[in-house]
């Protein structure tokens, strides 16, 4: 993610405490160097649990366009909805409005949701992607406009590989992975071994190819 648009990749972090830390990438595109984590502010304040109405612990982010003005929003998850930051800075300097809710698609967004922007279907608008506690991908179709989304009731993709129908806390990315011009999906998740020397918490990451 370029936070301040100098063409070099910067990070945003989340935590459990619903802390918001970008770490600048001070050094160059090809080396990165990050500098100390600063926090993130909305309406003048960082964001952490409690600093804004809907501001809760736990903080699975996301940054892109959501209102067609060319400006990176910020999408926090928190455990049982999104909070929406509305970027009123510019492509340089971020700055962030107080958050307001992300509108629910009909049937709702998963618990601990994550939601990432991305025109999935390829008709132009900005659709959502969304993981969750639940073992898949949520697809809500923009059925809106790019200046003003509305989300149709969610589409389950369909992913297929070992071990692709358990775990939890699902999050997804997407890139061109081998670099063919087509979207590609890259997906992470957590589960919990209870028995024996396998006791613990482990994960997975699987790489989608699109056809």
């Amino acid at each position: 993610m370029d936070w301040n648009n100098d063409g070099k990749k910067d990070l945003i972090a989340g935590d459990t405490g619903g802390n918001v830390t970008l770490f600048l990438n001070i050094g160059t595109k090809e080396k990165p160097e990050l500098a100390k984590g600063k926090p993130v502010e909305a309406d003048g304040k960082p964001i952490t649990q409690g600093s804004h109405k809907l501001a809760e612990n736990y903080a699975w982010l996301h940054m892109g366009d959501w209102t067609g003005d060319g400006l990176k929003d910020l999408f926090v998850g928190h455990g049982s909805m999104t909070a929406f930051y509305k970027n009123i800075g510019n492509e340089s300097s971020p700055r962030f409005a107080a958050p307001t809710l992300l509108p629910a698609a009909e049937g709702g967004f998963p618990t601990r949701p994550s939601a990432y922007v991305v025109d999935w279907d390829g008709d132009g608008k900005k659709d959502l992607l969304m993981g969750g506690d639940q073992p898949q991908i949520r697809f809500y179709r923009n059925i809106g406009t790019n200046t003003e989304p509305r989300l149709a009731k969610a589409e389950i993709l369909e992913l297929k590989g070992p071990g692709a129908d358990a775990g939890y806390r699902w999050r997804q990315d997407v890139a061109d992975w081998n670099s063919d011009g087509k979207t590609d999906l890259l997906v992470g998740n957590a589960y919990s071994r209870t028995t024996g020397a396998t006791r613990g918490t482990g994960g997975n990451i699987w790489l989608f190819l699109g056809k």
